[in-house]
């Protein structure tokens, strides 16, 4: 048993960084260290600027906002007065209902659909599957703003029974629905599939299994590390999405987050409590990807040994 936790802490001392220890004997190795480090440090350090930018100014007086720099940072104090005013401008507690309500929705509605979608085409490969597969794909290639107007009439005429039309603007059908058809999850979902072994499919076949039931009970159970990996990464999407919430939706009542900022932009307030909006509208996605970093890290290196 002292041999087998010997080995065990080995290796997760050898698997935790890039370099193992023997491998840092090396000269090469060495400098080749140093340099992914510097690399490293460098992106982060990039990456995270404007979001340390948006905080000081979120806590930065009016009429310090527009000063140089190095002004703004001589006179900086910690401040949280106008989070609290952000706070109480914006009803934060209803936006972020509304956020999480459709989130949520879509996330759900988006791994149901783009599972059975790539299953059908990974699996089960109908007639004509490479031309659906290629039709999916296609719409990878094509913007968002340039089937904005189609889907918004499509939305205002929503139809399912011939003759009978619903107008779905202003209501939550309206940002959950064309959020639910995603071809990057399908094409990510079938390559996953395609590496999967028939055998065990056939097997459940051959116990009476019917394909509904190999779903659920088979290839969903299996499929948890890349579907939590889009499930958050989809989230964060969903979450921050302004463009066709702007276009479909005119109610207070169902503004999302991303929504009621912009609207206190609009009312002229000014950027250091817009700045506090939007630091307070990022806590969820922070504390999303704390919790979860090691599903993300495990579905992505879970989905590279496959390949």
């Amino acid at each position: 048993m002292k041999q087998k936790a010997k080995i065990k802490k080995i290796y997760q001392e050898e698997t935790r960084f890039v370099f193992t220890k023997y491998e840092l004997q090396n000269l090469n190795s060495k400098i080749l260290f140093i340099l992914w480090g510097i690399a490293t440090y460098s992106g982060a350090l990039l990456v995270t600027i404007p979001f340390i930018w948006m905080l000081i100014t979120a806590m930065t007086p009016s009429a310090s906002l527009f000063l140089m720099p190095d002004k703004v940072l001589k006179n900086f104090k910690l401040n949280f007065e106008y989070f609290e005013k952000a706070w109480m401008i914006v009803p934060f507690i209803k936006y972020f209902f509304n956020s999480l309500l459709i989130s949520i929705s879509v996330v759900i509605g988006q791994i149901l659909v783009s599972a059975a979608a790539a299953y059908s085409l990974a699996k089960l490969k109908p007639t004509g599957y490479q031309i659906f597969l290629f039709l999916f794909l296609s719409t990878i290639m094509i913007p968002f703003e340039t089937i904005a107007i189609p889907l918004y009439l499509f939305m205002r005429d929503f139809s399912i029974i011939p003759g009978v039309k619903v107008n779905l603007l202003n209501t939550y059908w309206a940002l959950i629905l064309p959020g639910i058809a995603n071809a990057f999850n399908i094409f990510i979902l079938k390559s996953f599939f395609d590496k999967l072994p028939d055998d065990f499919i056939e097997s459940a076949r051959v116990d009476g299994y019917s394909e509904t039931k190999i779903f659920f009970k088979i290839i969903l159970p299996i499929s948890k590390p890349i579907i939590s990996v889009l499930s958050i990464l989809n989230f964060v999407n969903i979450w921050n999405s302004f463009f066709w919430p702007l276009i479909v939706v005119n109610e207070p009542e169902i503004y999302t987050l991303m929504l009621g900022i912009y609207k206190i932009i609009e009312e002229g307030q000014p950027w250091n409590i817009v700045m506090s909006a939007v630091t307070l509208s990022m806590i969820p996605t922070i504390l999303l990807f704390l919790i979860f970093q090691k599903n993300i890290v495990k579905g992505v290196v879970f989905t590279t040994l496959q390949e």
